[in-house]
C-alpha cells in the first residue's frame, strides 16, 4: 500500500500536453497519446533510460510494483541522502518482506521530464544488473499505458469520451484478434493489475507483471491444475528471490492448456514456485515472456487489460516451432524506418531467442548507423546466442574500436574467449575493473571470471567490493561462499576465508540452488558448492581430516554419480589423502576425477596443488 508521504508523479500531463491524437473505431473516441518512449530489453527486462541529478540512470519498468525502488548501491553511486521510513512500514513481495529506507533526488528526469525531490524505496537487494531500480506503478497507473515491447516502445495514454470503447486501436480493423481481460479496480492505495486466467481449466488470478522476466505459477494454483513438483515431466529449476532475503526453489512444469481473455495457448511450459503472494489474492505473475509476445493496452480508465498476439513463443522460450494463441492474428506490423527502431525490435528478438531475426534487424540497424558501437554489441550478442562466437568476437572488436570505455563489450568479449584462453582476456577484466563503478553488481560477475583464469586475489577483491555495497543483499551467502574460494585458491587470508564459509553454511544455503549464478550468467554450482570450498581451506590449512570430511559430504550431495562437477571435491580430497600417506585411495581418487573432468589437473595446478 502506498504511504501518503510517496508523492506521485503529477507532471506526466505535461508530457500528454503535446501528444498525437488517434481516433477509434468510435467517433468522438479521441487517445491522446504521448511520442513513444524508447524501451530496451536486456535480460527479459524492460529498461527505460532515466537521469538522477543529471546522470544516466538506466531503470527497470516493473508494473508488479507499487512504487519506484532503487537498489542500495545505487544510492550510494549516486550519493543520495537517505531516510527511515515511518515505523511500522514494510514492503512484502516475494522473498519476504522489508523494510525500506527512503532515497531522495534533488531532480529525477524520465521521458524529458523532470520531476524535483523524486522519492525511491530503497529496500536490501540489487537488480542484478546495469539498472539502478525500478520504477513502479506510481508512475505507470496515472493514465493508460500502451505497451509494445517487441518493437521497444511504451506510451501514455489519455482516453477522451471513449466510454466502454475497445481501446486496442492498432486492431481496429481485425477485432476478433483482440484479447480482452477484466482487471481489479485501481487506486494508488491498489495499484496491482489483477485479472482472470485458467490453467488446465482451473481459474487462476494473474498479476500483469512486467518486473517478472518469466512467468511463474503458484505451487497452490498448480496443484489445483493437477501438477506439483513431482508430476511427470516437471524439472528443477534452481531457485528465484524477490524484495526480501528469502528465496525459493522453482521448476519447468508442462502445462496442457492456459487460457486468459479468449486466448489459448497449448501445450507448453511454465515456471512453478511458491510465490509467497497468497496475501495478495495473486496464482501467477505473467511477467515479460507474455508481455514479449503481445501488444498490450493497459486501461485504467476501464480496468480493463486489451492485448493481441504480435509473434514469437509466449511462456516456453526455448521452445521451437514456437508456441502460437490459438486466435486471428492482426496483420505484419510496420517495419522500422530508422537504426533506433531496428535497435530496438532486434533486443527484444534477443530477448525471445529469435537471433537469426535480431541479427537481420541489428545488421540494418548498423548499416543505418555506422558509428554506433552499441548496434555491434547487441549483434554479437545476437551472433553469439545463434552458435557463431567467431561473428560475436568480431562485433566485439568492432564495438569497442568505436567505443573504448565500453566496459559491457569489453565483459562480453573476455567471456566470449573463456574457452579458448586468449592473451587480451585479462586485459578486458582489468578494463572493466577500471571503468565500471565500484558499487556496480557485475563485480560479482567479474569475481568469477577473474577466478577462471586463475586470478584468485583479483576476484577476492571483486567480492570485496561487491559485498561492500550489498551488505543486506539475499545473495550475500552466495558472495561469502565465492570469497572463501577464491581467497583459499590464492592461499591467503584462510583464516577469513573460512570464516565466510562457515557464515555461508549457517545461511542454509550450502545445498541450495542461487539466484546469483543465474544472474551472472554462471553455472549453477549446484549442491555441495560450499562444502567443496570449505574443504580447501581446510586443506590448506593442513586439517586433513576436515577436509576429508567435506570432501565426503560434498559427494553425497553431488548427484548423479557421472556429475562432472563431482571431479572437484574427488580431487580435493586425493590430495588430501596422498598428503595423509593414503596412495591408493588417493589415486583412485584423481584417476575418477580424471574421468570426469580431464584437464582437471590443470586447474588446481593454477593452484599450486598438485599430486
Amino acid at each position: 500500500m502506498a504511504a501518503p508521504w510517496l508523492r506521485r508523479y503529477g507532471w506526466i500531463t505535461v508530457l500528454l500536453a503535446a501528444a498525437v491524437s488517434t481516433a477509434t473505431a468510435a467517433d468522438r473516441c479521441r487517445l491522446l497519446t504521448s511520442q513513444p518512449l524508447s524501451i530496451k530489453v536486456e535480460d527479459l527486462r524492460p529498461v527505460i533510460s532515466a537521469e538522477i541529478n543529471g546522470v544516466e540512470a538506466p531503470f527497470f519498468i516493473d508494473t508488479g510494483s507499487f512504487f519506484d525502488f532503487l537498489s542500495p548501491a545505487a544510492a550510494a553511486q549516486f550519493k543520495l541522502p537517505l531516510s527511515y521510513a515511518p515505523l511500522g512500514y514494510v514492503v512484502s513481495g516475494m522473498g519476504g518482506t522489508v523494510a525500506p529506507q527512503i532515497a531522495t533526488a534533488k531532480t529525477f528526469t524520465v521521458a524529458g521530464i523532470t520531476a524535483h525531490d523524486a522519492k525511491f524505496l530503497v529496500g536490501d537487494n540489487d537488480f542484478g544488473g546495469e539498472e539502478v531500480g525500478l520504477l513502479g506503478q506510481n508512475l505507470f497507473r496515472i493514465t493508460d499505458m500502451e505497451f509494445d515491447f517487441a518493437d521497444g516502445v511504451l506510451r501514455f495514454v489519455k482516453p477522451q469520451h471513449c466510454g466502454s470503447a475497445v481501446l486496442a486501436y492498432w486492431a481496429a480493423s481485425n477485432p476478433e484478434s483482440i484479447g480482452e481481460v477484466d482487471v481489479r479496480w485501481t487506486s494508488t492505495d491498489q495499484p496491482d493489475l489483477l485479472g482472470k486466467a485458467s490453467v488446465n481449466g482451473h481459474d487462476i488470478q494473474v498479476l500483469f507483471d512486467t518486473g517478472s522476466p518469466r512467468s511463474i505459477l503458484s505451487l497452490a494454483a498448480a496443484k489445483r491444475a493437477g501438477i506439483t513438483p513431482d508430476s511427470p515431466g516437471v524439472v528443477a529449476a534452481g531457485d528465484s528471490g524477490g524484495v526480501g532475503k528469502k528465496t525459493f526453489r522453482v521448476w519447468v512444469a508442462p502445462i496442457a492448456k492456459f487460457e486468459i481473455g479468449g486466448e489459448t495457448i497449448s501445450h507448453t511450459h511454465l515456471l512453478i514456485g511458491d510465490i509467497g503472494l497468497g496475501d495478495e489474492d495473486v496464482d501467477m505473475l505473467l511477467g515479460m515472456d507474455f508481455f514479449l509476445s503481445h501488444h498490450i493496452y493497459v486501461a485504467y480508465s476501464q480496468d480493463k487489460v486489451y492485448f493481441t498476439y504480435t509473434g514469437g513463443p509466449v511462456f516456453d522460450l526455448n521452445a521451437r516451432p514456437p508456441a502460437s494463441p490459438s486466435v486471428p492474428q492482426p496483420g505484419t506490423p510496420a517495419q522500422p524506418t530508422d537504426a533506433a527502431g531496428y535497435m530496438r525490435r532486434g533486443m527484444a528478438e534477443t530477448a525471445r531467442r529469435e537471433f537469426s531475426l535480431a541479427i537481420s534487424d541489428f545488421t540494418h540497424a548498423c548499416g543505418l548507423a555506422a558509428a554506433d558501437a552499441d548496434c555491434r554489441y547487441q549483434r554479437g550478442l545476437a551472433y553469439w546466442g545463434n552458435g557463431n562466437p567467431r561473428r560475436a568476437l568480431t562485433d566485439f572488436d568492432d564495438a569497442l574500436k568505436l567505443s573504448p570505455g565500453d566496459y559491457d563489450a569489453h565483459l562480453a568479449r573476455a567471456e566470449l574467449q573463456l574457452a579458448q584462453p586468449h592473451t587480451n582476456i585479462q586485459d578486458d577484466l582489468d578494463a572493466v575493473d577500471r571503468l565500471a563503478p565500484p558499487e556496480a553488481d557485475l563485480r560479482l560477475h567479474l569475481a568469477a571470471l577473474y577466478g577462471s583464469i586463475g586470478q584468485y586475489t583479483a576476484a577476492a577483491h571483486q567480492v570485496d567490493l561487491w559485498i561492500r555495497y550489498h551488505p543486506r543483499d539475499n545473495r550475500l551467502p552466495r558472495a561469502q561462499g565465492l570469497r572463501c574460494w577464491e581467497r583459499a585458491a590464492a592461499n591467503v587470508r584462510l583464516d577469513q576465508a573460512l570464516t565466510d564459509c562457515n557464515r555461508a553454511m549457517r545461511a542454509k544455503l550450502a545445498a541450495s540452488h542461487s539466484v546469483f549464478w543465474r544472474l551472472t550468467h554462471q553455472a549453477d554450482p549446484g549442491p555441495g558448492w560450499l562444502l567443496r570450498n570449505r574443504s580447501l581451506v581446510y586443506l590448506r590449512l593442513g586439517d586433513l581430516d576436515r577436509a576429508i570430511a567435506d570432501d565426503d559430504a560434498a559427494l553425497a550431495q553431488i548427484q548423479p554419480a557421472a556429475s562432472p562437477e563431482r571431479a572437484y571435491p574427488l580431487y580435493l580430497r586425493g590430495l588430501a589423502e596422498l598428503r595423509k600417506g593414503l596412495k591408493p585411495q588417493g589415486q583412485a581418487d584423481f584417476a575418477a576425477a580424471r574421468k570426469l573432468q580431464p584437464d582437471i589437473d590443470g586447474h588446481y595446478a593454477r593452484m599450486g596443488l598438485a599430486p
